[in-house]
């Protein structure tokens, strides 16, 4: 048995009945693992508390015992029916398979990480992290980050949309995980859209590099004024110049148009008031929109764009119905 994070449990008590029985089984099996499973004990005993930053080569160092178990063996006459362990190797691997788990238990029992978690509903919250990196999030987004950052890394947890002003630490790369993608900056400033009803999750720089990586492998670098796009069904990434000077209307809370064509308005408009947008005439498609809104109020947006394109559009709860001759 080499389920090191099972015997830690039996040994705390913290074992359920299913695991107990495990364990006792597999004690019956030989008497050498009883003493094993005692002198771990009396090795957990005295070695006081652990230290949860041990850094081990588990396998390099299983090995090593289990060469001193094969190199015992070797000087035990074929008479003996079953060779048992010596005082050394079991006290040696009653240390080692302490220092395999010691982490492990430590982040288990009273040094576990504080992380937390900010949900937001309809409306938008600003967040300050520990490295006084800033993160902007939008509404009905989901995000987590640790009180403290680890030595090596700042990593946080990202599902909605959020603007991110990085500060700047090429020692501790910043991390944003999804359960689609990870985004990894050394400082900069960027987007991500990635809520779990969309198709595509899709990464906007505004200043900086980064790297956008699909959980199934693949991975593109985006400078400033290039967006990323994942495909998150077929795990498909592109990499495009970004067209859309609306992608932050969510925290600016301006709309801007100039020669827009107005099925790119009515994309930002979609996005911005929450609402779907059917066009009766497909000839309005065509048209296009220069206008400026600013902290836009859908009615006000709507009567500019009656004006201006001689449509008519008609709002009925979060649907929005626009007929007309158009342009």
């Amino acid at each position: 048995m080499q389920d090191w994070e099972l015997i830690a449990k039996y040994i705390k008590g913290e074992a359920t009945q299913e695991e107990r029985i495990t364990v006792e089984q597999w004690l019956k099996t030989d008497s050498a693992n009883a003493v094993l499973l005692e002198e771990i004990k009396a090795t957990w005993k005295t070695s006081g508390k652990l230290n949860a930053h041990i850094k081990i080569d588990k396998a390099k160092a299983w090995n090593s015992i289990q060469g001193k178990i094969k190199e015992e063996q070797k000087v035990i006459p074929i008479t003996r029916k079953a060779p048992a362990y010596n005082t050394w190797i079991l006290r040696a691997a009653a240390i080692l398979i302490v220092g395999l788990f010691a982490t492990w238990l430590a982040l288990k029992t009273g040094n576990k990480e504080e992380i937390i978690l900010v949900q937001t509903t309809t409306q938008g919250r600003t967040i300050v992290l520990p490295d006084s990196s800033v993160v902007i999030l939008n509404e009905y987004s989901k995000f987590s980050y640790p009180k403290e950052f680890a030595v090596n890394q700042r990593y946080v947890e990202l599902e909605g949309e959020a603007f991110f002003e990085v500060t700047k630490d090429p020692q501790k790369p910043f991390i944003i995980g999804n359960k689609n993608f990870d985004v990894k900056v050394l400082g900069t400033s960027f987007n991500i859209l990635a809520y779990e009803k969309d198709k595509n999750a899709t990464v906007t720089v505004v200043t900086g590099k980064v790297a956008f990586a699909d959980k199934n492998g693949g991975s593109v670098l985006l400078v400033k004024d290039e967006v990323g796009t994942l495909n998150k069904a077929g795990h498909q990434l592109f990499k495009s110049t970004n067209a859309n000077f609306n992608f932050l209307a969510w925290k600016t809370k301006k709309l801007e148009f100039t020669n827009t064509k107005f099925t790119e308005v009515c994309a930002a408009l979609k996005k911005y008031f929450a609402v779907d947008i059917l066009v009766k005439d497909k000839n309005i498609l065509n048209c296009t929109f220069t206008g400026y809104f600013e902290n836009p109020k859908l009615p006000d947006v709507l009567k500019v764009l009656e004006k201006t394109l001689n449509i008519k559009a008609v709002v009925n709860q979060k649907n929005v119905e626009i007929t007309g001759q158009g342009c």
